[in-house]
This record gives structure tokens, sequence and C-alpha cells, in this order.
């Protein structure tokens, strides 16, 4: 089988699947007011930059997609948001990102086994649109400024966490 044009850490293949272990990503349907504090400090020490990218934008909801693709969507927000956030060069964000980083570093590795369990088997072709999105925002690290990226995930933050966490936590509730 020939390469995927589309291959990276953000869309996962059968070779790059983590050991397999419990979905237990329910248990995010809604953070503590304590979490959700600790983001709002984070985004409101945040030195707004502008940025004209919407790397992030999708023109379909969460819900459009099949169960087993949704958790595919998180993970690659997750990543690029862990790998930016862990990039920022800003002293007084380094001490507020400490309990997001946490947080969302939990949700990444809870998320790894629900992508995992989630039926990515040899043969399985992403939709369309969804492929493409992925292949996009994970170019976005090559395309971007730091400060855009970094604009853009702070940007982004809120609906990572409230509604594209709880889709994939509620499942077929969503």
């Amino acid at each position: 089988m020939r390469p995927s044009p589309y291959s990276s850490p953000l869309i996962p293949t059968p070779t790059h699947l983590p050991t397999q272990r419990s979905c237990q990503i329910s248990q995010f349907k809604s953070l503590s007011p304590r979490e959700m504090e600790a983001f709002k400090v984070a985004k409101d020490t945040y030195v707004k930059r502008k940025c004209s990218s919407k790397f992030f934008h999708r023109n379909w909801d969460l819900r459009q997609l099949p169960l087993s693709d949704r958790p595919r969507v998180l993970k690659a927000e997750l990543y690029l948001t862990l790998e930016v956030l862990k990039a920022m060069d800003n002293p007084d964000l380094e001490r507020v990102l400490a309990q997001p980083l946490q947080t969302l570093s939990h949700i990444n590795q809870e998320i790894q086994s629900c992508v995992s369990t989630g039926g990515c088997a040899e043969g399985y072709k992403l939709p369309g649109r969804l492929k493409h999105w992925l292949h996009r925002l994970s170019e976005s690290r090559k395309m971007e400024s730091q400060g855009c990226l970094e604009a853009s995930v702070m940007l982004n933050l809120f609906r990572l966490l409230t509604q594209d966490l709880r889709c994939v936590a509620y499942g077929d509730l969503c």
C-alpha cells in the first residue's frame, strides 16, 4: 500500500496506534469550575495578536461525523493545541498555563485510547472533508508563524473544551 500524502501525527494510522486500553473520555462531559477558570485566566493573560488564518475553522459540525471519526478531530485539535502551548515563550503565561497543560495532557492521554479503539482499520478511508481538514491542520505548523498559531489556539481553546470535547464525551447523545 502506498503511503498517504496526508500522513501526519494528526491522522492515526495502524502503525502509529498506541496500545489499546479502555476509552474513558466520558469523564470529560464537563470540566470542573476550577479547571475552566484556569483556562479563562490563561486566555485572559494571553496578549491578543492579530491573525487572519483560520486553520481551526471548519464549515461542518462535529455531530455530522460518524461517532468513530469524532475522537480523531479532537485528537488532532488537542495535538496542535498542546504543541503550540508548550512552545509559547511568555514568562507570564508559563505560570498560568501549568494547570491547563496538565488538564489537556490528561484529556490527550484518554483520547489516544478512544481513537485506537475507534476502528482505524487497514483500508479505512476518512471522509473527504475530514481528511482535508486534518491535513490543513497538520500543515499549519509549517505554514503559520508562532504568533498566529498561538492566537488561533487561544481563540479555539474554549470551543475545543465546551463543544468538541463534550460532543466526543457524550458520544451518540451529542
